[in-house]
Protein backbone atom coordinates (compact mmCIF):
# COMPACT_ATOMS: atom_id res chain seq x y z
CA UNK A 1 0.00 0.00 0.00
CA UNK A 2 2.88 2.29 0.72
CA UNK A 3 4.20 1.63 -2.68
CA UNK A 4 1.08 3.63 -4.09
CA UNK A 5 1.88 7.82 -4.85
CA UNK A 6 -1.98 8.40 -3.52
CA UNK A 7 -0.82 6.54 0.14
CA UNK A 8 -1.64 8.36 3.17
CA UNK A 9 0.67 8.21 6.45
CA UNK A 10 -1.33 9.49 9.74
CA UNK A 11 -1.99 8.78 13.50
CA UNK A 12 -4.82 6.62 13.36
CA UNK A 13 -8.17 9.11 14.00
CA UNK A 14 -10.76 9.02 17.22
CA UNK A 15 -13.06 6.08 15.95
CA UNK A 16 -15.74 7.81 17.87
CA UNK A 17 -15.28 11.05 16.40
CA UNK A 18 -18.75 12.82 15.84
CA UNK A 19 -18.68 13.17 12.32
CA UNK A 20 -18.57 9.57 11.52
CA UNK A 21 -22.17 9.28 11.83
CA UNK A 22 -22.63 12.25 9.57
CA UNK A 23 -21.38 10.55 6.42
CA UNK A 24 -24.05 9.33 4.37
CA UNK A 25 -26.57 10.43 6.25
CA UNK A 26 -29.45 12.52 4.47
CA UNK A 27 -28.16 15.66 3.05
CA UNK A 28 -24.46 14.40 3.31
CA UNK A 29 -23.73 14.12 -0.49
CA UNK A 30 -24.86 17.94 -0.99
CA UNK A 31 -22.84 18.69 1.64
CA UNK A 32 -19.35 17.15 0.31
CA UNK A 33 -19.82 18.11 -3.13
CA UNK A 34 -19.99 21.61 -1.95
CA UNK A 35 -17.34 21.37 0.22
CA UNK A 36 -13.89 22.71 -0.40
CA UNK A 37 -10.77 21.05 -1.02
CA UNK A 38 -9.40 21.52 2.29
CA UNK A 39 -12.76 20.09 4.15
CA UNK A 40 -12.50 17.02 1.94
CA UNK A 41 -8.95 16.33 3.46
CA UNK A 42 -10.43 16.82 6.90
CA UNK A 43 -13.22 14.42 6.24
CA UNK A 44 -10.75 11.96 4.04
CA UNK A 45 -8.44 11.46 7.59
CA UNK A 46 -11.62 9.78 9.15
CA UNK A 47 -11.78 6.97 6.34
CA UNK A 48 -9.58 4.69 8.71
CA UNK A 49 -11.72 4.42 11.73
CA UNK A 50 -14.93 4.38 9.35
CA UNK A 51 -13.05 0.92 8.06
CA UNK A 52 -11.99 -0.24 11.59
CA UNK A 53 -15.45 0.17 12.71
CA UNK A 54 -17.06 -2.41 11.14
CA UNK A 55 -15.12 -5.76 12.74
CA UNK A 56 -16.51 -3.96 16.33
CA UNK A 57 -19.33 -6.57 15.76
CA UNK A 58 -18.81 -10.12 14.00
CA UNK A 59 -21.77 -12.22 13.63
CA UNK A 60 -21.39 -15.56 15.63
CA UNK A 61 -22.95 -18.51 14.17
CA UNK A 62 -22.92 -21.80 16.20
CA UNK A 63 -23.42 -25.42 15.36
CA UNK A 64 -24.87 -27.86 18.26
CA UNK A 65 -24.35 -30.84 16.28
CA UNK A 66 -20.84 -30.24 15.20
CA UNK A 67 -19.75 -28.83 18.59
CA UNK A 68 -18.22 -25.82 15.88
CA UNK A 69 -19.07 -21.94 15.53
CA UNK A 70 -18.20 -19.37 12.72
CA UNK A 71 -16.92 -15.99 13.14
CA UNK A 72 -18.73 -14.56 10.25
CA UNK A 73 -16.43 -11.84 8.32
CA UNK A 74 -18.85 -8.25 7.32
CA UNK A 75 -19.86 -8.69 3.68
CA UNK A 76 -18.94 -5.65 1.98
CA UNK A 77 -16.96 -4.49 -0.91
CA UNK A 78 -14.69 -2.79 1.65
CA UNK A 79 -13.77 -5.60 3.16
CA UNK A 80 -14.52 -9.23 1.40
CA UNK A 81 -12.39 -10.55 -1.05
CA UNK A 82 -15.32 -12.61 -2.48
CA UNK A 83 -17.81 -9.50 -2.93
CA UNK A 84 -18.12 -10.21 -6.19
CA UNK A 85 -17.73 -14.19 -6.84
CA UNK A 86 -21.33 -13.85 -8.53
CA UNK A 87 -19.34 -12.66 -11.36
CA UNK A 88 -19.01 -16.04 -12.41
CA UNK A 89 -22.58 -16.06 -12.98
CA UNK A 90 -22.23 -13.34 -15.25
CA UNK A 91 -25.14 -14.15 -18.25
CA UNK A 92 -23.75 -11.99 -20.85
CA UNK A 93 -25.63 -12.16 -24.26
CA UNK A 94 -24.82 -13.90 -27.53
CA UNK A 95 -24.16 -12.80 -30.65
CA UNK A 96 -23.16 -9.30 -31.77
CA UNK A 97 -19.37 -8.11 -31.59
CA UNK A 98 -17.80 -6.59 -28.26
CA UNK A 99 -15.36 -4.12 -27.47
CA UNK A 100 -13.05 -2.86 -25.18
CA UNK A 101 -13.19 1.19 -24.25
CA UNK A 102 -11.05 3.05 -22.07
CA UNK A 103 -11.80 6.32 -20.64
CA UNK A 104 -9.03 8.38 -18.94
CA UNK A 105 -8.99 11.66 -17.70
CA UNK A 106 -6.50 14.78 -17.44
CA UNK A 107 -4.48 15.19 -14.16
CA UNK A 108 -5.53 18.85 -14.40
CA UNK A 109 -9.10 17.88 -13.42
CA UNK A 110 -7.85 17.76 -9.91
CA UNK A 111 -7.83 14.30 -7.65
CA UNK A 112 -11.11 15.22 -5.49
CA UNK A 113 -13.19 16.57 -8.53
CA UNK A 114 -12.24 13.00 -10.53
CA UNK A 115 -13.38 11.14 -7.73
CA UNK A 116 -16.49 13.35 -6.98
CA UNK A 117 -17.24 13.08 -10.65
CA UNK A 118 -16.40 10.03 -12.26
CA UNK A 119 -19.76 8.67 -11.39
CA UNK A 120 -21.83 11.11 -12.94
CA UNK A 121 -19.54 11.62 -16.32
CA UNK A 122 -19.76 7.40 -16.82
CA UNK A 123 -23.55 7.91 -17.05
CA UNK A 124 -24.11 10.61 -18.89
CA UNK A 125 -21.28 9.14 -21.32
CA UNK A 126 -23.23 6.15 -21.87
CA UNK A 127 -26.44 7.77 -22.05
CA UNK A 128 -25.25 9.90 -25.06
CA UNK A 129 -24.41 6.00 -26.74
CA UNK A 130 -27.64 4.69 -26.19
CA UNK A 131 -29.72 7.67 -27.05
CA UNK A 132 -27.33 7.51 -30.39
CA UNK A 133 -27.93 4.07 -31.59
CA UNK A 134 -31.39 3.62 -30.18
CA UNK A 135 -32.50 6.84 -32.69
CA UNK A 136 -29.91 6.02 -35.62
CA UNK A 137 -29.99 2.66 -35.79
CA UNK A 138 -33.17 1.30 -33.08
CA UNK A 139 -30.70 -1.00 -31.24
CA UNK A 140 -29.76 -0.97 -27.62
CA UNK A 141 -26.02 -1.78 -26.66
CA UNK A 142 -25.29 -4.34 -23.68
CA UNK A 143 -22.46 -3.42 -21.96
CA UNK A 144 -20.64 -3.70 -18.00
CA UNK A 145 -18.55 -0.42 -16.88
CA UNK A 146 -15.79 -0.96 -14.56
CA UNK A 147 -13.88 1.73 -12.51
CA UNK A 148 -10.25 1.54 -11.90
CA UNK A 149 -7.59 2.89 -9.88
CA UNK A 150 -4.02 4.22 -10.79
CA UNK A 151 -0.92 3.63 -9.18
CA UNK A 152 -1.21 8.10 -8.48
CA UNK A 153 -4.79 7.46 -6.98
CA UNK A 154 -7.07 8.88 -9.95
CA UNK A 155 -9.65 7.09 -11.65
CA UNK A 156 -10.68 5.74 -15.47
CA UNK A 157 -13.16 3.50 -16.98
CA UNK A 158 -13.64 0.52 -18.71
CA UNK A 159 -16.43 -0.18 -20.83
CA UNK A 160 -16.80 -3.17 -22.20
CA UNK A 161 -19.78 -3.02 -24.69
CA UNK A 162 -21.54 -5.39 -27.29
CA UNK A 163 -23.58 -4.58 -30.48
CA UNK A 164 -24.80 -5.71 -33.74
CA UNK A 165 -22.26 -5.37 -36.79
CA UNK A 166 -22.49 -1.39 -37.93
CA UNK A 167 -20.44 -1.18 -41.53
CA UNK A 168 -20.16 2.72 -40.85
CA UNK A 169 -19.48 2.42 -37.18
CA UNK A 170 -15.59 1.38 -37.62
CA UNK A 171 -13.33 2.14 -34.86
CA UNK A 172 -12.01 5.28 -36.21
CA UNK A 173 -15.19 6.67 -36.45
CA UNK A 174 -16.17 4.93 -32.88
CA UNK A 175 -13.06 6.86 -31.62
CA UNK A 176 -13.96 10.20 -32.54
CA UNK A 177 -17.90 9.71 -31.53
CA UNK A 178 -16.41 8.57 -27.63
CA UNK A 179 -13.87 11.59 -27.60
CA UNK A 180 -16.79 14.28 -28.46
CA UNK A 181 -19.01 12.15 -25.35
CA UNK A 182 -16.61 12.18 -22.75
CA UNK A 183 -16.66 15.35 -21.39
CA UNK A 184 -17.42 17.43 -18.13
CA UNK A 185 -20.91 19.47 -17.52
CA UNK A 186 -19.29 22.35 -19.25
CA UNK A 187 -18.69 20.15 -22.46
CA UNK A 188 -14.97 20.53 -22.16
CA UNK A 189 -12.95 17.18 -23.08
CA UNK A 190 -12.01 15.64 -20.01
CA UNK A 191 -8.90 13.86 -21.83
CA UNK A 192 -6.82 14.05 -24.32
CA UNK A 193 -7.25 12.76 -27.93
CA UNK A 194 -5.08 9.87 -27.06
CA UNK A 195 -6.45 9.11 -23.70
CA UNK A 196 -9.79 7.51 -25.28
CA UNK A 197 -8.46 3.84 -26.36
CA UNK A 198 -10.91 0.76 -28.50
CA UNK A 199 -10.15 -2.16 -28.93
CA UNK A 200 -11.94 -4.76 -30.91
CA UNK A 201 -12.62 -8.21 -28.67
CA UNK A 202 -14.67 -10.05 -31.28
CA UNK A 203 -17.66 -12.49 -30.25
CA UNK A 204 -16.02 -14.49 -27.53
CA UNK A 205 -18.07 -14.07 -24.91
CA UNK A 206 -15.89 -15.76 -22.67
CA UNK A 207 -12.94 -13.04 -23.27
CA UNK A 208 -15.31 -10.89 -22.18
CA UNK A 209 -16.03 -12.77 -18.74
CA UNK A 210 -12.22 -13.06 -18.62
CA UNK A 211 -11.78 -9.25 -18.77
CA UNK A 212 -14.47 -8.39 -16.30
CA UNK A 213 -13.00 -11.06 -13.93
CA UNK A 214 -9.18 -9.32 -14.14
CA UNK A 215 -10.62 -5.78 -13.96
CA UNK A 216 -12.85 -6.67 -11.51
CA UNK A 217 -12.71 -9.49 -8.87
CA UNK A 218 -8.84 -9.62 -8.83
CA UNK A 219 -8.61 -6.15 -7.43
CA UNK A 220 -11.33 -3.87 -6.15
CA UNK A 221 -11.18 -5.44 -2.56
CA UNK A 222 -7.84 -4.49 -2.29
CA UNK A 223 -8.88 -0.64 -3.20
CA UNK A 224 -10.23 -0.19 0.62
CA UNK A 225 -7.77 -1.23 2.61
CA UNK A 226 -6.25 -0.05 5.47
CA UNK A 227 -2.92 -0.93 6.51
CA UNK A 228 -2.39 -0.68 10.80
CA UNK A 229 1.29 0.19 11.57
CA UNK A 230 3.20 -0.89 14.86
CA UNK A 231 3.82 2.46 15.49
CA UNK A 232 0.31 3.90 15.82
CA UNK A 233 0.51 4.77 12.30
CA UNK A 234 -1.83 4.08 9.72
CA UNK A 235 -1.61 4.13 6.14
CA UNK A 236 -4.47 4.47 3.30
CA UNK A 237 -5.01 5.40 -0.06
CA UNK A 238 -6.30 8.51 -0.79
CA UNK A 239 -8.07 6.88 -3.48
CA UNK A 240 -10.13 4.72 -0.97
CA UNK A 241 -11.05 7.90 0.76
CA UNK A 242 -12.57 9.59 -1.69
CA UNK A 243 -14.20 6.50 -2.63
CA UNK A 244 -16.19 5.99 0.65
CA UNK A 245 -17.20 10.13 0.90
CA UNK A 246 -18.44 10.20 -2.76
CA UNK A 247 -20.13 6.89 -2.33
CA UNK A 248 -18.64 5.82 -5.97
CA UNK A 249 -19.93 2.85 -7.27
CA UNK A 250 -16.85 0.79 -9.36
CA UNK A 251 -19.30 -1.38 -11.60
CA UNK A 252 -22.25 -1.35 -13.53
CA UNK A 253 -23.91 -2.96 -16.54
CA UNK A 254 -26.98 -2.62 -18.76
CA UNK A 255 -30.38 -3.12 -17.53
CA UNK A 256 -30.52 -6.95 -19.88
CA UNK A 257 -27.44 -8.15 -18.69
CA UNK A 258 -28.51 -6.86 -14.61
CA UNK A 259 -32.31 -8.79 -15.42
CA UNK A 260 -31.30 -12.03 -16.32
CA UNK A 261 -28.27 -11.83 -13.85
CA UNK A 262 -30.99 -11.41 -10.79
CA UNK A 263 -32.44 -14.54 -12.08
CA UNK A 264 -29.63 -16.02 -12.65
CA UNK A 265 -27.95 -15.38 -9.00
CA UNK A 266 -31.23 -16.63 -7.41
CA UNK A 267 -29.87 -19.85 -7.52
CA UNK A 268 -26.55 -19.68 -6.69
CA UNK A 269 -25.13 -21.21 -3.76
CA UNK A 270 -24.15 -19.15 -0.45
CA UNK A 271 -22.80 -21.82 1.39
CA UNK A 272 -23.28 -24.18 3.15
CA UNK A 273 -24.66 -23.50 6.90
CA UNK A 274 -27.66 -25.82 7.56
CA UNK A 275 -27.66 -26.85 11.46
CA UNK A 276 -25.69 -23.00 12.37
CA UNK A 277 -27.69 -20.90 13.82
CA UNK A 278 -27.08 -17.08 15.36
CA UNK A 279 -25.48 -16.86 18.64
CA UNK A 280 -24.22 -13.48 19.04
CA UNK A 281 -21.82 -11.29 18.46
CA UNK A 282 -17.80 -10.38 18.67
CA UNK A 283 -15.50 -7.78 18.49
CA UNK A 284 -12.12 -8.77 15.79
CA UNK A 285 -10.03 -7.38 18.67
CA UNK A 286 -11.67 -9.62 21.33
CA UNK A 287 -11.51 -13.01 18.58
CA UNK A 288 -7.25 -12.17 18.08
CA UNK A 289 -6.81 -11.49 21.87
CA UNK A 290 -8.26 -14.89 22.97
CA UNK A 291 -7.33 -17.10 19.84
CA UNK A 292 -4.41 -15.22 18.12
CA UNK A 293 -2.52 -13.57 19.93
CA UNK A 294 -1.69 -16.22 22.33
CA UNK A 295 0.35 -17.75 19.43
CA UNK A 296 2.00 -14.41 18.50
CA UNK A 297 0.12 -13.24 15.78
CA UNK A 298 0.56 -9.33 15.69
CA UNK A 299 -2.96 -7.43 15.94
CA UNK A 300 -1.71 -5.68 12.65
CA UNK A 301 -0.74 -8.52 10.40
CA UNK A 302 -3.81 -10.38 11.39
CA UNK A 303 -6.49 -7.73 10.90
CA UNK A 304 -4.74 -6.63 7.47
CA UNK A 305 -5.31 -10.54 6.34
CA UNK A 306 -8.50 -10.57 7.53
CA UNK A 307 -10.79 -9.70 4.46
CA UNK A 308 -9.16 -12.62 2.51
CA UNK A 309 -12.03 -14.70 4.39
CA UNK A 310 -15.77 -15.61 4.40
CA UNK A 311 -15.21 -16.95 8.21
CA UNK A 312 -13.06 -18.37 10.96
CA UNK A 313 -14.22 -21.45 12.65
CA UNK A 314 -13.42 -22.54 15.91
CA UNK A 315 -14.76 -25.05 18.57
CA UNK A 316 -16.89 -24.46 20.39
CA UNK A 317 -15.07 -23.95 23.86
CA UNK A 318 -14.42 -20.79 22.95
CA UNK A 319 -17.83 -19.58 23.42
CA UNK A 320 -17.89 -18.33 26.69
CA UNK A 321 -14.93 -16.00 26.09
CA UNK A 322 -16.17 -14.74 22.41
CA UNK A 323 -19.87 -13.93 23.31
CA UNK A 324 -20.09 -13.77 27.07
CA UNK A 325 -23.16 -11.85 26.81
CA UNK A 326 -25.17 -15.20 25.94
CA UNK A 327 -24.35 -16.85 29.39
CA UNK A 328 -25.60 -13.69 32.04
CA UNK A 329 -28.32 -15.64 33.23
CA UNK A 330 -28.29 -19.30 34.03
CA UNK A 331 -30.78 -19.99 31.78
CA UNK A 332 -28.85 -18.84 28.22
CA UNK A 333 -28.49 -19.42 25.82
CA UNK A 334 -30.59 -23.00 26.12
CA UNK A 335 -30.75 -25.64 28.45
CA UNK A 336 -28.17 -27.36 29.22
CA UNK A 337 -25.81 -25.69 26.81
CA UNK A 338 -24.45 -23.61 29.21
CA UNK A 339 -22.90 -26.25 31.60
CA UNK A 340 -21.77 -28.04 28.36
CA UNK A 341 -19.70 -25.28 27.40
CA UNK A 342 -18.39 -24.01 30.23
CA UNK A 343 -17.31 -27.70 31.37
CA UNK A 344 -15.64 -28.10 27.74
CA UNK A 345 -14.02 -24.97 28.10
Amino acid sequence: MLAYKDAVVCPFPNPDDPRLFRVHKKGFAEEIKGASDEEVEGWKELYPAWYMRRFRRLIVLWSSKDKKIRVMVPKSRAHRSDYYAWIKYLPLPEGGYWYLLTLTLYREVGFNRAWRGINRWTSKFLNRFRTYLKTKYGVNPSYLWVVEVHRDGFPHVHILFRMPYIKELDIKTLLSMFQSYWVDEDGNPLCAPQGVDLLYIGRDVQRVRDYVLKYLVKNHHKYWRVQLLPNGMVAFRESSACMWLYRVRLFGMSQDIRAKLREKSKDASKGDFSGYSFFGSVSANRVHKFIYQPIGIPYEYWIDNLPEVCWMEYSDEYLPVLVPSAFDTRASPSDGVFDDLMESF
